[in-house]
């Protein structure tokens, strides 16, 4: 199968302009690279006009000093570069040969124009690709990234496999090691000689009430216009042809609500589906927090930390995530 190639309309962003002065911030980013947008300053500064903080990230392929310079103009919040390893091999492995040099060229364009036009925006992040082949070389990314001018360096897990080669990506199904503990204490101590902060996801299952992706404040707005709780539950259409991925392993979960092209989004998030698939989420919250709440900082908190986890686990078995989410990595913490 190939992918389908789109953009978002014209006429999609207009209907979600009544909606924008009431949005807190909006993430430009899909299934593809961002920075293929020729008009994508014109899109910044659009959201910005509304009111909204802008960001994106990219693979940093497109990243010209020209193209950076436009960024830090047009009022971009925040960026982040999208890494697998710290060397040419790793990273090439994972995001095509020649990708590694881009990168770091595109994270020297960024901070360099930002330098030159003396502004603190935007933000600069990276989101780090962790497998069995990058995870070694954490602390050595992060290392590097200090002359990048990175404020932030986020590890995330490769969450949503559909081949067999990507499973075998996935740090979270590999037996933990002793030494990871130790790979863990070098990265944090480069970030903190770095002043970056580092955000690392759990390596073990932790109880979740609801993922980062937020259905209850978030929404993900396809390129057709098509709205769904978050970007895992509207994959990428497809069709026949070559399949770079390789043939799928399993299907992938499609959960939509509606569409801008003919409805608002306060008429499609107002509808019942939408609202039950919400309140799921939201009672569990309710009950992680209240449990939680009752775990105090004296020496009894570390008794009173079991009670409460023991209560989650099983309030949680009365209260299961929508079907479509069943299954998903991210409501394991990962």
């Amino acid at each position: 199968m190939v992918l389908d190639t789109q953009d978002l309309s014209a006429s999609v962003l207009t209907r979600l302009q009544p909606v924008l002065p009431y949005t807190a911030s909006v993430h430009l980013q899909g299934w593809g690279e961002v920075m293929m947008l020729d008009d994508l300053p014109d899109q910044i500064r659009w959201f910005k006009e509304q009111g909204c903080r802008v960001s994106i990230t990219t693979n940093g392929s497109l990243m010209s000093p020209a193209r950076a310079e436009s960024l830090v103009t047009c009022g971009l919040d925040a960026l982040t570069f999208s890494m697998a390893g710290a060397s040419e091999k790793v990273h090439d492995r994972y995001r095509g040969q020649g990708s590694h040099l881009k990168l770091w060229q595109a994270m020297q364009n960024l901070f360099s124009a930002r330098k030159k036009m003396s502004s603190r925006t935007p933000a600069l992040a990276v989101s780090y690709l962790l497998t069995p082949d990058t995870f070694p070389e954490l602390p050595r990314a992060i290392h590097k990234s200090r002359s990048c001018g990175i404020t932030l360096f986020a590890g995330v897990h490769m969450t949503h496999p559909v081949t067999e080669n990507q499973q075998s990506m996935c740090l979270w199904q590999v037996a933990h090691k002793k030494y990871w503990q130790k790979i863990i204490r070098r990265a944090h101590w480069q970030a903190f000689l770095g002043r970056i902060k580092l955000q690392l996801p759990p390596l073990q299952p932790v109880l979740t009430a609801v993922c980062d992706k937020n259905p209850l404040t978030c929404c993900f707005i396809a390129a057709d216009g098509t709205v769904a709780p978050c970007v895992f539950l509207a994959p990428p259409k497809t069709h026949p042809g070559s399949d770079p991925l390789n043939s799928t392993t399993q299907p992938l979960p499609v959960q939509l609500f509606g569409s801008l092209n003919t409805e608002s989004l306060p008429s499609i998030s107002g509808k019942n589906e939408y609202r039950q698939f919400r309140q799921a989420f939201l009672q569990r919250k309710i009950v992680y927090d209240r449990e939680m709440a009752k775990v105090g900082v004296d020496l009894n908190g570390i008794d009173q930390l079991e009670q409460a986890k023991s209560n989650i686990q099983r309030a949680f078995e009365d209260l299961p995530v929508p079907v479509c989410c069943t299954g998903c990595s991210k409501m394991e913490g990962y």
